[in-house]
Parts: C-alpha cells; sequence; structure tokens
C-alpha cells in the first residue's frame, strides 16, 4: 500500500515490520516519537510516518477549539502549536464524551 502525504514530496510505502534491536530505531518525521511497530517510509530519503501519524485528518473539528477547524500542517507556522498527538487524543476523547452525553 503507498501514501502520498501532505508532508513529503515521495511516496510513501505502508511496512508492517516491528524495529528490532537498538540499532534500528525509527522516529516518526511527523510527531518526532520512535516508532516500534507499523509505518509508512519513503524508500528514497529514509522519512517515515507511524500509521496514526500517516492516518490522521488533513482537518479536524475539535470541539475544545469550536471557532474555526483546525489543518494539520507540513511544518509549524510558529513554535507555540497544538501537537498533532495532543490534537487527536484530546479529539477522541471529546468525541467519546459527547457519545456518552447523547447516548446517556
Amino acid at each position: 500500500m503507498e501514501l502520498q502525504h501532505l508532508s513529503h514530496n515521495h511516496p510513501l510505502v505502508f511496512n508492517e515490520e516491528r524495529n528490532r534491536g537498538s540499532d534500528q530505531k525509527v522516529y516518526c518525521s511527523e510527531c518526532e516519537e520512535e516508532i516500534s511497530g507499523p509505518r509508512f517510509s519513503c524508500g528514497t530519503c529514509g522519512f517515515h510516518l507511524g500509521k496514526n501519524c500517516a492516518m490522521a485528518p488533513s482537518e479536524i473539528n475539535h470541539p475544545f477549539h469550536c471557532n474555526h477547524s483546525l489543518n494539520l500542517l507540513a511544518r509549524a507556522p510558529y513554535g507555540a502549536d497544538l501537537h498533532i498527538k495532543c490534537a487527536l487524543f484530546l479529539y477522541n476523547i471529546a468525541e467519546k464524551k459527547m457519545e456518552i452525553s447523547f447516548n446517556g
């Protein structure tokens, strides 16, 4: 499976292999955390995305920021941006809370 991600020029190929051994550490180019499981990788330049970062929506309507939608950008325009993992985590929590409220 190939993916063309907004944050990278080359196509990314899905890799299900888990990292084995400390000398093969791979880091996500989006969230900068170590990837130990499935990932999307660029064979040309060594760019990697963890599966969650690669599959994150490019825009979310976040319940904690109701004024306008949040857009995923390839690079932060300034230093104090909402980290992708925080945005998705908080979004999932809020979504579950709203589901519980409506379903009672």
